[in-house]
């Protein structure tokens, strides 16, 4: 094989795709194209494979490619020469280093996630950053992705940590500090890292959708979550729920928690695969909680939109009909929560805010702002649909605790 047939292929090897994840294949490839630009590894002047080629070794079509190239192109970081090739645009790896922000995420969810990473770079990058996202699906990954950016010398760090960060990632997020590289978290925080916060108003959503069933007349109101522990935004929202309920001098009943399939405690992200194959176990496991009690709540609480649609599904199969007999509420407000046969009630995010907030947090640390760490709460929205209403007056209903 020819030495630049050789080289061209160790790029090529370098890039890959996940055909499984929320993220466009476009903006995968882009945001890796351009990672490998911004660090210097692919340095000014360099040929970078083909349309072609990328099509063929990542199995998208050209169309895709094109795409991902014609960004790079307006962010003027590769030049097209006609009869020649694309490549890399003169840009010193100094430079790129010091405007170049890490954006890390622990597994995709849903929408949001790529409406708040939108809302970053829109921000960062009217700012004259670069933006590299990266998204771990493991703790190894979490840490290693941090150690490379880190290596990098990228000027920040935005990060949707995992709720339990292994020891390593710990170790590396100290040594951003100690080099003064500022960091904002989002959604969770992590024990030890002093640094700037963004969060949904979980609590305040909570308390606002079960004050909504209390509104309706619901006096006993059950919460239905994940047996999940250390995750910051299920807390918050069992905060809110108990305080509502606590607030009209209701009683507080203990959550009812589903164990995943195939582990005895849930990992955060199990439960956005779970409208698939899988969730017939979990709704057996909602349909024993209903069945355990001598007479049914009249509302249940899910933590999320994924296990509120479950939980629709569930009652549906032991003929309780939602919301004449029983309402359910969830939260996140999912594309799919108002497309369902019952649309959900259910506490909308504001994605955009969120990224928007982070990052302007991160430039203002980025411009010199040293005063202690900050926490912003962007507020939710409640989302008011089918799946509510006022519970049956013709007969005693309890939950037993």
């Amino acid at each position: 094989m020819p030495t630049d047939a050789v080289f061209m292929h160790e790029k090529l090897a370098i890039i890959r795709l996940d055909h499984n994840s929320y993220i466009s294949l476009h903006v995968q490839l882009h945001n890796q194209l351009r990672r490998l630009i911004v660090s210097g590894r692919w340095q000014d002047g360099e040929r970078i494979p083909t349309e072609t080629q990328l099509s063929r070794h990542l199995d998208i079509s050209r169309t895709t490619v094109r795409i991902a190239l014609q960004r790079l192109e307006v962010e003027g970081l590769i030049q097209r020469t006609a009869g020649r090739g694309t490549f890399v645009a003169h840009q010193s790896q100094e430079h790129a280093a010091s405007r170049t922000i890490g954006y890390i995420t622990h597994s995709f969810h849903n929408e949001i996630h790529s409406i708040m990473l939108s809302s970053a770079e829109t921000e960062l990058r009217s700012a004259g950053y670069q933006v590299i996202f990266s998204n771990a699906t493991t703790l190894a990954e979490e840490a290693a992705i941090m150690q490379q950016l880190l290596d990098e010398n990228v000027a920040g760090l935005l990060i949707w940590t995992s709720a339990r960060p292994r020891a390593d990632t710990v170790a590396v997020l100290e040594e951003f500090q100690r080099r003064g590289i500022p960091i904002v978290f989002i959604d969770r925080l992590i024990d030890g890292i002093e640094a700037d916060y963004v969060a949904s108003d979980n609590f305040g959503g909570a308390y606002e959708l079960v004050s909504h069933l209390i509104s309706l007349g619901h006096e006993h109101i059950v919460q239905l979550m994940p047996n999940i522990n250390g995750l910051r935004a299920v807390d918050e929202r069992h905060r809110g729920y108990a305080a509502a309920v606590r607030d009209r001098g209701l009683p507080v009943y203990a959550p009812w928690k589903l164990d995943p399939p195939e582990r005895p405690e849930f990992h955060e992200t199990d439960i956005y695969s779970l409208v698939g194959e899988k969730s017939q176990q979990i709704i057996e496991q909602v349909v024993r909680l209903m069945n355990a009690v001598e007479t049914k709540p009249t509302a249940v609480a899910c933590i999320n939109d994924i296990l509120a649609i479950i939980t629709i599904s569930a009652l549906r199969e032991i003929g309780i009909s939602v919301p004449h007999e029983v309402s359910v509420v969830g939260f996140d407000d999912i594309s799919m929560a108002s497309h369902i046969g019952v649309p959900l009630t259910t506490v909308a995010q504001n994605a955009y805010e969120l990224g928007k907030s982070a990052s302007k947090q991160l430039l203002d640390r980025l411009e010199g702002d040293d005063s202690p760490p900050r926490a912003c709460t962007v507020p939710t929205r409640l989302r008011i649909r089918a799946s509510t209403a006022a519970p049956l007056v013709d007969a005693e209903r309890m939950v037993s605790t």
